[in-house]
């Protein structure tokens, strides 16, 4: 414990990615709560806490990352969705890789699945267009008006 800081007291609440707390300065003494924000850029993370409580020792509670990076929504293809799963997403995190699925009228025209990952500049990898229509039909025949 340092000198400079009150016996009983927490100090300031610790460093945390992408957020920070609402208070650094003053006393955090036993008891003290201490809410932290999420940074430009980055969003909450669902069922995440966003408290630190100053806990008898004195020492501060743990609390899991609250906020993270995220992407936009991933980009829309022609001929695929995304996967169900994927779409009920609302957070994309740096890393999380999407996958897509072959829309009615298409089939795989590759022999693996596409996917894009949410890269750490906040944009997705390139999705190719994974499907290509079922429709092998002739091509309509030209009618020639009779004279």
């Amino acid at each position: 414990q340092r000198a400079s800081r009150p016996a009983g007291d927490c100090g300031p609440p610790p460093p945390l990615p992408h957020a920070e707390p609402s208070s650094t300065r003053g006393s955090f003494p036993v008891g003290s709560k201490v809410t932290y924000r999420c940074l430009a850029g980055a969003l909450r993370l669902p069922g995440h806490g966003d408290t630190v409580e100053c806990l008898p020792g004195p020492r501060w509670s743990e609390l899991p990352e609250p906020c993270a990076r995220s992407c936009a929504s991933p980009a829309r293809l022609r001929s695929a969705a995304l996967s169900e799963q994927d779409q009920q997403r609302n957070l994309y995190p740096v890393g999380i890789t999407v996958s897509y699925a072959c829309r009615a009228g298409y089939a795989n025209s590759t022999a693996s699945a596409a996917t894009s990952t949410c890269l750490p500049d906040l944009t997705w990898s390139p999705a190719p267009e994974p499907c290509a229509s079922e429709c092998h039909c002739p091509a309509p025949a030209l009618s020639v008006p009779r004279p």
